[in-house]
């Protein structure tokens, strides 16, 4: 491998992850390196060439107050992970639901204290309208849904998909889309059936081209389903009520996703995949990182 092709992906990493203010270690900087390379080869190209870092972490010039930046949201995503265990309770015995992660976690423990607690939620095939609804009911009766007003802490339930549609890479925005690769590396599974988030990164095999040197560090889940198998008779019924709740979950959409719906990437609604991100930062955050790698 080139000196100038590692070097460039280590700068490449360094900046995207300086957008998001969370340094690197060693070893986190070779898991997101889009290059093959073994975490000796990179530890030695560091020791060799004395790239900024401090304390262990690693960061583009100036910005040593990461690493402070870094521990406090360490502390606050703590917090944050132990409040959805309770607050997940909430609709995790819908037997539907065959895996509960926390998204948006761009960097291991990296969530403001402002942070809501976004859920990328795994339902049965054929199961994720009526699975929406309810908890989507349960939520609202709560007052815990994001708004204006207090996002917080609250449980924004905008990323569904059923077990028939694991596979995510019609959510990328390109081939080029390193932000969503970092996001699916950053799902931290909470409830669910193990084999159902191995499956996940089964049928995402993808992301290991992408991120090479990537492996999941949840390899087992610490809250698992134990439940008895719905009867036939009550299959039949559940069918009719999937239908039920997609008329009622559109009558319920706002017109802006409506009218985003499967327009783009942010908004994509079909019966087996509902992804509600309304507001999409992914194309301002190519830019300042790119600005940052330029400068």
């Amino acid at each position: 491998m080139e000196r100038q092709q590692l070097e460039q992906s280590i700068k490449k990493t360094l900046a995207r992850f300086d957008v998001f203010d969370f340094p690197l270690t060693d070893f986190e900087l070779w898991q997101f390196l889009d290059l093959k390379i073994s975490y000796k080869e990179l530890r030695d190209f560091l020791k060799e060439n004395k790239l900024i870092q401090k304390e262990g972490f690693y960061f583009l010039k100036g910005r040593e107050d990461l690493i402070e930046t870094r521990q406090n949201r360490y502390r606050e995503a703590n917090k944050k992970i132990i409040l959805a265990y309770k607050k997940i309770k909430l609709i995790s015995w819908l037997p539907w639901i065959k895996l509960i992660c926390l998204a948006n976690i761009i960097g291991p423990h990296n969530l403001k204290r402002e942070s809501d607690l976004d859920l990328f939620i795994v339902t049965k095939n054929n199961r994720l309208w009526l699975t929406k609804l309810i908890a989507t009911i349960l939520v609202a009766l709560m007052h815990w849904r994001p708004t204006e007003q207090r996002s917080a802490d609250q449980l924004c339930l905008s990323f569904l998909v059923d077990e028939s549609s694991l596979n995510l890479s019609d959510c990328l925005i390109d081939e080029n889309d390193w932000y969503f690769n970092y996001w699916l590396a950053g799902l931290r599974p909470l409830y669910g059936d193990e084999k159902t988030y191995q499956k996940l990164l089964l049928e995402n095999a993808w992301l290991n081209k992408k991120l090479p040197n990537w492996q999941s560090p949840y390899l087992k889940i610490q809250k698992f389903f134990n439940r008895k198998s719905i009867s036939k008779k009550s299959f039949t019924i559940f069918n009719i009520f999937e239908k039920i709740s997609k008329k009622i979950n559109y009558l319920l959409m706002s017109e802006e996703i409506k009218t985003k719906a499967n327009k783009t990437s942010s908004v994509i609604v079909s019966d087996h995949l509902l992804k509600l991100h309304t507001f999409d930062r992914r194309l301002e955050i190519f830019k300042r990182a790119e600005e940052k790698l330029n400068s």
